[in-house]
């Protein structure tokens, strides 16, 4: 005879605390597991519930990992609000957070792969991501209160566009030695904006 630990019922009106307890299992669970094994029953045996609570609240699966990564990005923003504002401590922040959550930050930027044309971006996702992105966008504004919106923007991005190359690169190359990340940021910074180390 096989028990199982289900989860007790929530009291009327808590459907919020389920979809939140939701969102934290499958956290947890990508953590230590590959996204591509990720599975409905795999998340609500996590949570001690039916799947037919997961489909209350969620769509599918796709929109529950849309959930988690809102989650994410949210979390990555913190991160980088709580450094010291100029440029260096941000690249830092965000190297940081990545390699210290390799799991959350493989799943924030994980693209299904299909044969059709992928579904556009949810909304709220896009808004996130952006979200995260502003405190380095302020950071280069700051030492180039000259630029254009334009060539903010794009100066900008190319430091991020460098920030999560190293970072995929370190996940997908461990064995390939990069510089060091204080040495690599020192240098990004000095080539993008001239900035002195």
């Amino acid at each position: 005879m096989t028990v199982t630990n289900r989860r007790a019922r929530s009291p009327r009106g808590s459907g919020e605390d389920l979809r939140d307890a939701l969102v934290t299992a499958t956290a947890k669970l990508l953590e230590t597991q590959d996204l591509n094994t990720l599975s409905v029953r795999t998340v609500t045996s996590a949570t001690g519930v039916s799947p037919t609570a997961l489909y209350l609240h969620f769509a599918d699966l796709p929109e529950l990992l849309r959930a988690v990564k809102a989650r994410f990005f949210g979390e990555l923003r913190d991160s980088l609000l709580a450094a010291d504002g100029d440029v260096r401590s941000l690249a830092k922040a965000y190297l940081r957070y990545a390699r210290e959550h390799e799991g959350r930050y493989a799943v924030m930027f994980h693209a299904h792969r299909r044969t059709d044309a992928p579904a556009a971006p949810a909304a709220e996702l896009v808004e996130l991501g952006w979200a995260a992105f502003e405190p380095l966008i302020a950071a280069v504004g700051a030492v180039l209160p000259d630029a254009s919106d334009d060539e903010l923007r794009e100066t900008s991005l190319e430091l991020w566009l460098a920030l999560h190359g190293r970072a995929q690169l370190s996940v997908a190359m461990p064995w390939f030695e990069l510089p060091d990340e204080d040495r690599y940021v020192d240098r990004l910074v000095r080539h993008l904006l001239g900035q002195p180390a």
